[in-house]
C-alpha cells in the first residue's frame, strides 16, 4: 500500500512539475483519497518480460512506419488495389483476455487498420484493413503479432 501511495504522489508531483512541500502534501491527500475510493488490489495475474517487451516495442515501431508508408502511398497515388477496403476475421489463439485486449489495441495503432468487432470472450477480431491483403497471410501476420504480445505478457506461476 505504501508503494502505491509513493507512486501516486510521484505522479502528482510530476504532473505539477515542481517538488514543493505543498505539492507533496496535496499528493499525499490525493493518494489517500484515491486509495479510499478504489481500495481494490492492483495485482495482476500477468507479469511483463523485459526483453520480449523491448523487442515488441521495436516491432511495433517498424509496423507503424511501414503501415504509415502504405497509407501515404494510397493517399498520394490512389489506385483500386491501394484503396481496397475489407473486413478480415481473425481467430485468436490466446485464452488470456489481457493478451487479446493488448493485441487488439496495438493492431489499431497501425495506420490502415481498425478493430471493428471483438468477441467478448476474446476468441476473434474483425479487422477493417486498407489495401488488398491475402487473407491467410494477413491472419498469419496477426497470429505472429499475438504471439509477440503473449511472449512479453506472461501469466505468473
Amino acid at each position: 500500500m505504501i508503494g502505491r501511495w509513493l507512486v501516486l504522489i510521484a505522479i502528482w508531483v510530476a504532473l505539477w512539475g515542481d517538488i514543493s512541500v505543498v505539492n507533496l502534501m496535496t499528493g499525499l491527500v490525493m493518494a489517500a483519497g484515491l486509495s479510499a475510493l478504489f481500495p481494490g488490489s492492483l495485482r495482476s495475474p500477468h507479469r511483463i518480460k523485459l526483453i520480449p517487451a523491448v523487442s515488441f516495442f521495436f516491432y511495433m515501431l517498424r509496423s507503424i512506419v511501414l503501415a504509415s508508408w502504405t497509407v501515404i502511398t494510397a493517399v498520394l497515388f490512389p489506385n483500386e488495389q491501394r484503396l481496397h477496403a475489407e473486413v478480415i476475421r481473425v481467430s485468436l489463439t490466446s485464452t488470456s483476455k489481457l493478451v487479446s485486449a493488448v493485441t487488439a489495441n496495438t493492431i489499431s495503432l497501425t495506420p490502415g487498420t481498425v478493430i471493428i468487432a471483438v468477441d467478448p470472450e476474446g476468441h476473434f477480431l474483425d479487422i477493417h484493413v486498407l489495401g488488398f491483403f491475402n487473407t491467410p497471410e494477413f491472419q498469419d501476420h496477426i497470429h505472429d503479432h499475438e504471439r509477440r504480445v503473449a511472449a512479453f505478457l506472461v501469466e505468473k506461476t
